[in-house]
């Protein structure tokens, strides 16, 4: 799915992408060097959607290369998501002349898309003048564009730019008949599980965090729907620890990639959290602290059901 982040310099556009695609912090990308011409990365969105996210560095001379009648289709051809950012504290004419070309551009080679999104960046500034800002955008705007475009104002600082761009695609995956197949057997998987063990099931993706399905309902209604699982990771020096015993009991050498999972307690319940390759992250939930509980899960783990869970992954991040 070809998703364009088009704007002026300094608008936030590859942090925005950064921080939802890559699922890093804000501090990450804090002194990001500005985008050099076009910047285009492949995605798989919550383990279902595959992306192709073209991020356009939006210095003048860029810009006119990207409008040039050689360039134009290429750039605005096919077009299946349109994102315009600005930086809010921008109240400037070049904003939007750009503008007024990018919608000419784009309607002209995608003439099928009905929706662009308009994001008016850095709301979170003290400078900001988001109301200037999107009054100039739209005065005197063709009414035809002006039905297709849905404004919003964000801030990536603050996370509410995120929030807006996996609600862009959560739709964009509603819509996909072959999306709906792949969270359809994806949850159907999960909830046999729960059958058969009674403890409650939740899928995150990789890289981006975000949560793919659960035994709790669909993942996108509250309270899970912008939930990021931050995975933990076994950076201290257990594994070595590990390896030493096994060295000492003369014993095969051991992969920390082998060491894939983390068991948490609480006076209620255990959870545990178990890494399916690099695709995925599990996470389950017991209901109490039973040992036959916790000894079923174990025993899932071997089962064909779990084998099930692991090819359904797989396949839904082709």
């Amino acid at each position: 799915m070809k998703t364009i982040i088009f704007g002026p310099a300094n608008a936030g556009k590859t942090s925005l992408m950064r921080t939802t695609c890559l699922g890093y912090n804000f501090m990450k990308v804090i002194n990001l060097k500005p985008t050099r011409g076009i910047s285009r990365e492949n995605f798989i969105f919550r383990g279902l959607l595959e992306i192709s996210v073209w991020d356009f560095g939006g210095q003048k001379k860029y810009l006119e290369r990207y409008f040039s009648e050689k360039q134009r289709p290429v750039i605005f051809g096919d077009v299946d998501v349109a994102i315009f950012m600005v930086d809010a504290t921008r109240n400037e004419q070049f904003v939007r002349d750009t503008f007024d070309k990018f919608l000419e551009a784009l309607i002209q080679n995608t003439p099928k898309i009905d929706k662009i999104y308009v994001l008016l960046n850095k709301i979170d500034l003290e400078e900001s003048m988001e109301d200037a800002v999107f009054e100039l955008l739209t005065k005197n705007l063709d009414s035809d564009y002006r039905q297709r475009c849905a404004f919003t104002p964000v801030s990536v600082k603050e996370g509410s730019a995120q929030h807006r761009l996996i609600e862009i695609l959560d739709f964009e995956i509603q819509i996909s008949t072959l999306s709906i197949q792949r969270l359809t057997g994806i949850r159907a998987i999960l909830d046999n599980l729960k059958s058969n063990t009674k403890a409650n099931y939740l899928v995150f993706n990789r890289p981006d965090g975000l949560l793919i399905s659960s035994t709790f309902g669909k993942f996108s209604l509250e309270p899970l729907e912008y939930i990021k699982f931050e995975i933990g990771t076994l950076d201290s020096n257990l594994y070595q620890i590990y390896q030493k015993v096994y060295r000492i009991e003369n014993r095969m050498s051991i992969s920390p990639l082998e060491l894939s999972l983390i068991i948490y307690e609480s006076e209620e319940n255990y959870v545990l959290i178990k890494e399916i390759s690099d695709k995925a992250v599990l996470m389950i939930i017991t209901n109490n602290k039973e040992n036959n509980e916790l000894n079923s899960i174990f025993d899932l783990f071997k089962s064909s059901k779990f084998k099930e869970l692991e090819n359904a992954l797989s396949i839904s991040s082709i």
